[in-house]
């Protein structure tokens, strides 16, 4: 039932994702197209012209690097707390199948994002970023050939701080839509969530419970197993939150959903 159920999120998110892909190719072939013969282009308004369509890129990498996240967000709150929501909870399929489902698109999307990025800078210069790209697959190849396991470490705790915060918004999407006034209350549940959390990490976070649980980094005799300690510390942290809101999360549609 999972596969059939990202299959179906995987089709409904690609009606989105790809106009929006297409836009973002366009905006960029017209930028490459004024930086390679701006030069040959005598008009006094090819500067204006330009430096609107720099500014019109500049938006469209911002939401070409957001909108795996947020097709995410948006199918999760209309897929579950609108009307549409009768016919997704009615699958008799458990919730946490529709937090999963989406969660894995929005990872599938936002790698796919990535992947047009690139090549977009390939259209933008080709002899330019075709080494830059070697050069960062070489360097990649390198660390984890050199040192596989803090390469794997520090992707992992990348991959738990993505994590966190796309359950984190599920989280809020789902209280806030159990009151009335939704977004006021989802910034107030942003707001508070944030103190709690520095709270917590003061008390008893990354710092001063690292020097309670493991001895400080100076008394280790290699500073990479010191500095692997510590990742595999700021991973656990992030998934202790990553499986709080993620329970919290499943039981509110659980057992708190209000369809009507």
């Amino acid at each position: 039932m999972l596969g059939k159920l990202l299959k179906y999120e995987l089709k409904r998110s690609a009606r989105k994702f790809f106009p929006l892909v297409l836009g973002y190719m366009i905006v960029a072939l017209i930028f490459s197209l004024m930086l390679r013969y701006g030069e040959s282009v005598k008009s006094p308004n090819f500067l204006m012209i330009f430096i609107v369509v720099s500014i019109a890129y500049g938006i469209a990498v911002g939401a070409l690097f957001t909108v795996g996240f947020t097709i995410s967000l948006t199918n999760f709150h209309k897929t579950l707390f609108t009307d549409e929501g009768y016919l997704m909870l009615t699958i008799p399929v458990k919730p946490y199948y529709h937090i999963f489902t989406k969660f894995i698109s929005s990872v599938i999307w936002s790698a796919a994002s990535m992947i047009v990025f690139v090549l977009s800078l390939l259209l933008i210069d080709p002899t330019e970023y075709l080494d830059s790209v070697g050069d960062f697959i070489n360097a990649l190849g390198n660390g984890f050939a050199e040192e596989p396991l803090t390469s794997f470490l520090i992707c992992l705790y990348t991959l738990t701080l993505f994590a966190g915060l796309q359950i984190f918004l599920y989280f809020v999407i789902s209280l806030s839509n159990c009151f009335k006034h939704k977004v006021l209350v989802g910034f107030a549940i942003i707001f508070a969530c944030n103190m709690l959390s520095s709270m917590i990490s003061n008390l008893a976070g990354d710092l001063s419970l690292w020097n309670m649980l493991f001895m400080p980094t100076s008394r280790l005799p290699d500073t990479e197993v010191a500095f692997n300690l510590r990742l595999v510390f700021m991973t656990m942290y992030q998934f202790a939150y990553i499986l709080a809101y993620f329970l919290l999360t499943n039981f509110i549609i659980t057992r708190k959903h209000n369809l009507q």
